[in-house]
């Protein structure tokens, strides 16, 4: 695997030579836009509505609406004196417990891996965070673009997690559904049934067991299309789940839920329709 990323983790005064290997890797397949009449590709202009034109690379500026029609413009220059230095070092700035790194703000996972130098360092980083459940967190410049990162480890190793910063979360307070207050009452009967039906439904997460359903069908379609063969007889498909108008009694539908449980029917498993109750 190739690094994308070679550089230096500095720990107040410990310095460990580190590699960033991309983590996860785009599968879908890329369609391309033609042109109907020719099949031509079409590429992407810049085309001035005011003029009616196309524009040439080096007649484009960069400029920040301000409404009313009213822009201002910033130069390459001024937005190059502001850019981040480019640094090859990731600077810890401070531990936290993992639980503090809410889930929802990591963005993009990389591999990290060690230099043969600094690989007994970099096996005491990693014993240290697995055994203390905590995170590194500091900034990283990937691409010419600073990032807040999260630095965590895995029994298998450590990862690299660039993150959201504080302004780019949305607080789900702004949701006005009852349903999300998280201090609002609920049932003690309904709650340990609902544990129960928990308990029946668990298992190990196997990721191979949940297909891209669609990219598989797309790819069926490309093959069929590319040997000219006879569109294959539709898959069967899955039976949508009925849409109910109310929930009717819910200690009886959860106690029906944990029965088909613990059977081992798996009619309620998701049939990739979002038609659930509500």
């Amino acid at each position: 695997m190739h690094a994308m990323w070679k550089g230096t983790l500095q720990i107040a005064k410990i310095q460990i030579p580190i590699k960033l290997y991309a983590a996860t890797e785009d599968k879908e397949i890329a369609l391309k836009t033609l042109h109907a009449a020719c099949g031509g590709a079409l590429s992407h202009l810049k085309y001035c509505r005011a003029c009616e034109e196309k524009v040439e690379p080096e007649d484009v500026r960069k400029a920040y609406d301000l409404g009313g029609g009213n822009y201002v413009e910033l130069t390459e220059e001024e937005l190059e004196g502001i850019a981040p230095p480019a640094s090859k070092t990731l600077f810890i700035e401070q531990f936290a417990d993992e639980s503090d790194v809410a889930r929802i703000r990591l963005k993009k996972h990389y591999y990290v891996g060690s230099d043969e130098l600094g690989d007994e360092t970099f096996r005491l980083l990693h014993a240290g965070l697995l055994r203390t459940n905590k995170a590194g967190i500091g900034y990283i410049t990937l691409r010419s673009a600073q990032s807040l990162a999260a630095l965590w480890p895995t029994p298998e190793g450590l990862v690299l997690s660039t993150m959201l910063y504080e302004d780019e979360l949305r607080p789900m307070e702004r949701i006005a559904s009852a349903g999300n207050r998280a201090h609002a009452p609920i049932s003690e009967n309904h709650l340990f049934v609902f544990r129960q039906l928990i308990d029946a439904m668990s298992s190990p997460f196997v990721g191979t067991k949940y297909p891209n359903k669609y990219d598989t069908a797309l790819r069926a379609l490309l093959e069929n299309k590319m040997t000219k063969l006879a569109p294959q007889q539709r898959a069967r498909e899955e039976p949508a789940v009925k849409r109910e108008n109310h929930l009717g009694d819910l200690l009886t539908n959860l106690t029906a839920s944990l029965e088909m449980a613990q059977n081992g029917d798996d009619s309620f498993a998701p049939s990739g329709d979002d038609s659930l109750p509500h």
